[in-house]
């Protein structure tokens, strides 16, 4: 990084007075600052896509325990929302399942299982061939000829 100039954009860095003292700027904007950020999280990730897919027994496991745990989830909020909580539970019971966490909790858990079907969807494209007397064509890789 060369003193005095943007390493995102290249762009001179606007003087600031600094009467107090402090660091001197690094970017030029809070939006390059931003796109350093977003550069740097980008490449801490490893080089693969992600974890290997899940097999169709594994997504079906996970989905069971996450549905268990939204399970109890909603049934905490829902003690909480009508106030049995407050009424038959303990002082632990209740310092240790706040609200916020536990609706916090359920929305991890929801967008893990929109992702767990989403990757459980294969969609493929085929393309249907029909023969001049517009029977439908038998797929190529079949391994059967046209009559």
């Amino acid at each position: 990084m060369t003193a005095g100039r943007c390493p995102v954009c290249d762009q001179p860095i606007p003087a600031r007075d600094r009467p107090h003292g402090g660091r001197s700027a690094r970017y030029c904007s809070g939006a390059c600052k931003a796109r350093a950020c977003r550069a740097r999280r980008e490449n801490n990730r490893p080089s693969g896509t992600g974890p290997p897919p899940l097999t169709a027994a594994a997504r079906h496991a996970r989905a069971i325990e996450i549905r268990q745990q939204i399970t109890e989830l909603t049934g905490i909020l829902a003690d909480t929302a009508s106030g049995q909580q407050a009424l038959f539970g303990t002082p632990a019971t209740a310092r240790r399942t706040k609200p916020s966490g536990a609706a916090r909790t359920l929305h991890k858990l929801i967008a893990e299982l929109a992702s767990l079907a989403a990757g459980a969807t294969v969609t493929k494209r085929v393309t249907l061939h029909r023969t001049e007397n517009g029977q439908q064509a038998p797929p190529l890789l079949s391994g059967t000829t046209p009559d």
